[in-house]
């Protein structure tokens, strides 16, 4: 406790942040490893570059912020965001990279991998409607009504009321925004907000970090059906998936719910039970007859219908969240089958709520002073329109997809890395690769697909003891060095895709040391690795020379400073 107390001795003169939004200690827990600060930011902007819906008197989007380890007053910003559409950033905060992270029997234990051993890291449960963040239509009793575009204009006005009202002193270090999911959309969508919308110098604005994100509806159509990756990873045998995809025009999509999504007692005729019915209807026999019927004028034939099901019952219902006998993880292939509803005990997102929920939290957060008792949902409801071509089964023609706004802040930034894990079934990897080709910078010559590395060293039984079964599945008491971290390919605008090998949906829960190590390589600004050797050269050389050049590049890209950014 010495150690903690000295650290916050020497962080807090360096932060002159608000006083009335001091963390000094959390319920199960105590004092925070490092200075931490919760409260809410003004999102409602300014006349010439508003925030929220006009109609909105009043916007606060709730921020949860934990100092660096070292040099808080010097050290990098992140702006972690979740997705959903809905879904709370506190689940990053106490699940995946912040410095306390729910344990086993739903207290808090630390996470050696936080991100802040390299960054400021700040949490915005956004948007309005969201966990503890709300607007003047919720304190009358109504819903929060937002957009994809609102969103990113009220997370604009929000940072940069954290800047410049909150933490002036740290308007002026690198300001990098993460993200997962359906931050796929709110990253580059919120990366071009302040860009083009942000008073100048008011953020100093850098990278991007983007894992698992929904990004575009036509590249990733194949990857994020059921069908179609339960035949890849082995679920379908190929005579079964030929007739299942070919001739029965079968199909088995992720729920892109029209475009809209909305919940919540105020919300009587769209609510989390009906996109339970639509996902449910997408993936009935009947909606599999209707579609077959459409593209070839006949009914579907008995043998379809027999495949089909062999399928259901080979893929736990075709990969489902939902069913509540599912036996295999939907956001992990390879990890632990585990409950993630917040109403059921024993998963980490019950635990969570639980937590979030208690009135010495509220309290400790500062978020008593809004209007909302219930988390990570409102109690009145939450109402979402998408805008955009990406996990939307509803868009506009011509809209844009994520792939149009990385041509447009790649080249206005140093860094912007589009990452996946590899074992993800809700956002499989192929379809974010395709996307990514489709930006259409070049490759860079000696940047294509390639292995990185990183250290894996071992975990202490303190961790392994209090951690839960869902967080860090690889850590283990015995370090095994260097190994594989994934796979990485560089484009021109400081532009790359990267795969994480084993990690499912969340890369930071799922990979908590290959994830810091990510997180660290793009605040530094390093290669992840080596180039090859240029195309030209790989095609000319002989057996011989490239074996060792081979044996050269794998040395390289295995040692210092690839694989060590830091000291974990």
């Amino acid at each position: 406790m010495k150690c903690v107390a000295l650290a916050l001795a020497l962080a807090g003169p360096a932060l002159a942040a608000p006083a009335a939004d001091s963390v000094p200690t959390l319920p199960q827990y105590g004092t925070p490893p490092t200075a931490m600060y919760s409260g809410y930011l003004d999102a409602k902007g300014t006349s010439a570059h508003p925030g929220c819906a006009a109609t909105e008197a009043e916007c606060k989007l709730h921020y949860w912020f934990a100092a660096a380890k070292n040099n808080p007053e010097t050290a990098p910003v992140v702006l972690w965001l979740n997705g959903g559409p809905g879904s709370s950033s506190i689940l990053g905060m106490l699940q995946e990279q912040g410095p306390l992270i729910i344990n086993a029997t739903g207290g808090l234990m630390v996470n050696p991998y936080s991100w802040i051993n390299m960054a400021n890291l700040v949490v915005l449960e956004s948007p309005t409607g969201v966990g503890y963040s709300y607007c003047s239509t919720q304190i009358a009793g109504g819903v929060c009504k937002n957009t994809d575009k609102l969103t990113a204009a009220s997370a604009r006005a929000a940072m940069v009321d954290f800047f410049g009202a909150k933490f002036p002193e740290l308007a002026k270090n690198e300001f990098f925004i993460s993200g997962e999911s359906y931050g796929g959309v709110y990253v580059p969508t919120l990366s071009k907000e302040i860009l083009d919308n942000a008073p100048p110098g008011a953020i100093n604005f850098k990278g991007v970090s983007v894992g698992d994100p929904c990004t575009d509806n036509t590249a990733q159509k194949d990857s994020m059906d059921m069908l179609w990756y339960g035949h890849k990873n082995g679920f379908v045998p190929e005579q079964e998936y030929d007739l299942l995809w070919n001739q029965c025009s079968m199909r088995s999509p992720a729920v892109l719910s029209k475009g809209r999504w909305a919940w919540g007692q105020n919300q009587p005729a769209a609510n989390k039970a009906e996109l339970v019915e639509q996902f449910r209807a997408a993936h009935s026999l009947d909606a599999q007859r209707a579609r077959h019927h459409k593209l070839h004028g006949v009914e579907m034939s008995p043998a379809c219908t027999l495949a089909y099901r062999k399928f259901l019952a080979s893929s736990s219902k075709g990969f489902s969240q939902g069913w509540i006998n599912a036996y295999i993880n939907n956001l992990s292939l390879y990890g632990a089958s585990a409950l993630v509803s917040f109403d059921l005990p024993g998963s980490m997102n019950y635990a969570t709520k639980t937590y979030m929920q208690r009135p010495d939290v509220q309290a400790a957060l500062h978020v008593d002073s809004g209007p909302s008792r219930s988390w990570p949902d409102v109690k009145q409801g939450f109402d979402y329109t998408s805008d955009y071509d990406a996990c939307n089964g509803d868009v506009a023609p011509g809209a844009w997809s994520m792939i149009d706004f990385y041509r447009d802040i790649a080249p206005r930034l140093d860094t912007t890395l589009v990452m996946n894990g590899d074992t993800d079934p809700c956002v499989s990897y192929e379809g974010t690769r395709v996307a990514m080709t489709r930006v259409g910078f070049a490759e860079v010559d000696g940047g294509s697909y390639r292995p990185w590395f990183y250290n894996h060293t071992a975990a202490s039984y303190v961790e392994l003891h209090s951690k839960t079964g869902v967080w860090g599945p690889d850590l283990s008491l015995s370090a095994t060095g260097i190994q594989m971290g994934g796979s990485i390919v560089n484009y021109e605008h400081g532009l790359a895709f990267q795969t994480v090998h084993g990690a499912g949906h969340m890369v930071p829960q799922f990979r908590p040391q290959a994830s810091l190590h990510q997180i660290a390589k793009v605040l530094l600004k390093q290669d992840f690795a080596p180039l090859l050797p240029t195309n030209a050269t790989l095609a000319n050389m002989t057996d011989a020379e490239y074996d060792t050049a081979l044996d050269k590049w794998t040395l390289a890209a295995k040692a210092a400073p690839y694989t060590d950014p830091f000291l974990i």
